[in-house]
């Protein structure tokens, strides 16, 4: 059975869409609510199991802000993914369709699908939360670091950046990106080193202002070479 566990991405409210997945009759075929980031419903995603190889969504989402740069994603076991972005017409309308990462996709019927308005940041890139850096707990039986890939071209190359020192299990580290070296206003993606082990980034960037105040907090569980990363918000 496939589990998709989707929620808003990088809303700065963070709260979970809630769950409602209808599957249509006896078909692999499932309607699922999708809601802005202030929870409420502004549409529905179908998504096609058949043969899934992997399944299929297609999004139609109303009543959102006109020629405006909207997110749509999921997470999987608190993990953050996103399927895309796109602008809205200028009706407000969003229409998006693709399909899932096979591997990251597990009982459909949990499924909590979500838009978010793209914010700007403020070092040129559109579309990105601005953060002064990383807060990571480790509740893996590993040592970890903090580091992160890093793009002063909106993303066109990336650079990995020095890492933290050590963070043992129970324990947690806050870094500011300027210490790790990487260039203000540049896109950063965290990228977790496990010693001795199976290392982890998330795919979503966010933007490094050197002045700004708010943290991208993630957690780490698991064991050396069977690990998850886990996004828990931005504050």
């Amino acid at each position: 059975m496939l589990t998709v566990a989707c929620v808003l991405l990088i809303s700065t409210v963070g709260a979970a869409a809630t769950v409602s997945s209808t599957q249509i009759g006896h078909s692999p075929i499932y309607s699922f609510d999708v809601k802005d980031n202030a929870g409420k419903v502004v549409g529905r995603v179908i998504v096609n199991t058949a043969n899934a190889q992997p399944p299929t969504y297609v999004l139609v989402a109303n009543g959102l802000v006109a020629n405006t740069k909207y997110t749509f994603g999921y997470t999987v076991s608190g993990v953050m993914h996103t399927l895309g972005s796109r602008n809205t017409t200028a009706t407000g309308a969003l229409v998006m369709h693709g399909t899932f990462p096979a591997a990251d996709v597990k009982d459909l019927q949990s499924a909590q699908f979500g838009v978010t308005q793209s914010l700007p940041g403020s070092g040129g890139c559109e579309g990105y939360l601005d953060i002064r850096g990383f807060d990571l707990a480790n509740d893996g039986w590993f040592l970890a670091k903090i580091a992160c890939d890093y793009s002063t071209d909106c993303g066109a190359t990336w650079h990995r950046s020095s890492s933290s020192g050590g963070i043992s299990l129970g324990q947690h580290k806050t870094v500011d990106l300027g210490t790790l070296g990487v260039p203000n206003n540049a896109l950063v993606k965290i990228y977790v080193v496990v010693v001795a082990g199976k290392s982890k980034e998330d795919i979503w960037p966010f933007q490094y202002v050197s002045g700004d105040t708010h943290y991208a907090y993630y957690w780490i569980d698991g064991t050396t070479l069977s690990n998850t990363l886990y996004y828990s918000g931005w504050y």
